[in-house]
């Protein structure tokens, strides 16, 4: 019974962890762009602010774009199960 449910509901928890990853990434996106955009070698360096929100809302707008499909699926899934 278990396993059945875990298959039912697999892809709308795979969607929900994409969402939380991405919207972790999307937290730190200021940290990451400036990991990125490190030249190799250098000491000093600057980063764009365009540079630095392109990491922070695309990130973010995955993650609430994979928050809202998971929660589509999910009743889709509950849906289809009450139903059985």
């Amino acid at each position: 019974m278990i396993i059945h449910l875990l298959k039912s509901f697999a892809l709308s928890i795979v969607f929900f962890f994409t969402a939380l990853i991405s919207l972790i990434i999307a937290f730190n996106g200021d940290s990451f762009a400036i990991v990125i955009s490190r030249p190799y070698g250098a000491e000093s360096w600057e980063t764009s602010s365009n540079l630095i929100d392109a990491y922070t809302y695309i990130p973010m707008f995955i993650g609430v774009y994979f928050l809202l499909l998971s929660s589509i699926t999910f009743t889709i899934s509950y849906l289809n199960l009450q139903k059985k």
